[in-house]
Parts: C-alpha cells; structure tokens; sequence
C-alpha cells in the first residue's frame, strides 16, 4: 500500500477562467496558471516525492513537469488520469449547463451527461484502475497525481467511501489545490483538501 498520494488539480486555463466546462479538451494553462503551477511546485519543493503521475492534457501534464523539475522526476503521463469526457458540453459555459451540483450529480449518474459525454462509472473505473497501477507499483512510497477537478473529486469519494450521489458536496475549484490521503493500516485517511495556501 501507498505511504501517501497527494492530488493536485491542475493550473489555471482560460476557460477555468471564464467557467467553461472543457473536459478532454486540450487547453492550456494561462499566464495565471503558469504562476500558479510555479507555486505548487515551490510549496512541494521539500516534499519526498518517489513519484509523479499526470493526465495526459497539457493543463495537467504541465503543472506536473514543474512540480517534477524540484524533485529531477519525469511525471509519468496517463490517459487514465484525465477529466470526464464531455461530449456536446465541451466549451460550454457553465452557466447555460444546470442550476446546481446536485442537479449534475443527479443527472450524471444516471448516464451520460450529453451525447458523446462519459458515463459516472466509465470516469470512476478508470479512475479507480489507474490509482490501482499506481499502488501496484510504489508500495510504501509517496506519490503526487495530478488530474483534474471533476476526476478527482470522483477519485477522493470512492477512496473515502463517500456515495456517488454525495460528490457534489466535495469542492475543489481551486486550482493547484493539494488533497492528501494518509494510509494507516492499508487504510486511506484524509488529511487535507483542496489547500490553495500557496496561492496567498
């Protein structure tokens, strides 16, 4: 079993910016999230990191390779790590999608957000496959992951066992925030969420 993960949502985009939903879409980190990135990275700087895993996305593959530049580790880039696929909702403001999270979670669950969006247990079996590959690998060791907001609010419920139709009482819309998960025992703890103290 892993010693610690630390998840950490990727920097912020332009479209992070003006509340667009982007999904699988490959945008990049702005002006902003470059900083952002740079501070995370900083903030991790003495962490003893064995490991570094990303999304394939750049937003998430960057932040990544600068937290990686402190500790001379490539980041390990994979697909599984990637938000949730949104189909027809790719670019769409946030604002012309639903009235609340309990809304979207509801309508998550039961299928596909929108046509050629992903499906709730598409997300958390890739998800929960690629934490899997991980914890194979580094038994005892520390491992920073660095994905997206939706795929790892997911990820963080599952391993807490929180139920699905609850995610959406879990916020990490700060971007570069950092969760971390103990394990004590083979068992998961979380000790922090979402910490965005770097950024102040």
């Amino acid at each position: 079993m892993l010693a610690r993960l630390l998840l950490i949502r990727h920097g912020q985009t332009d479209w992070n910016r003006d509340r667009r939903w982007q999904g699988w879409s490959d945008v990049a980190l702005n002006e902003t999230g470059l900083a952002q990135a740079a501070a995370v990275a900083e903030r991790l700087r003495n962490e003893p990191l064995d490991a570094i895993y990303a999304s394939d996305l750049i937003r998430a593959a960057e932040t990544a390779r600068q937290i990686g530049a402190h500790h001379k580790i490539e980041p390990v880039l994979d697909p599984g790590w990637r938000e949730i696929a949104l189909g027809e909702l790719e670019g769409v403001p946030a604002s012309q999608v639903a009235t609340s999270g309990e809304a979207v979670t509801t309508t998550f669950l039961s299928g596909p957000l929108a046509p050629g969006a992903e499906t709730f247990d598409a997300l958390q079996g890739r998800l929960v496959a690629a934490l899997k590959r991980i914890v194979a690998a580094h038994a005892g060791q520390t491992v920073a992951v660095v994905s997206h907001g939706g795929a790892l609010r997911t990820l963080i419920a599952h391993v807490i066992g929180l139920a699905p139709q609850h995610i959406h009482h879990l916020s990490l819309r700060g971007n570069t925030g950092v969760t971390m998960i103990d394990f004590r025992n083979r068992r998961p703890q979380l000790t922090l969420i979402n910490c965005i103290a770097h950024l102040r």
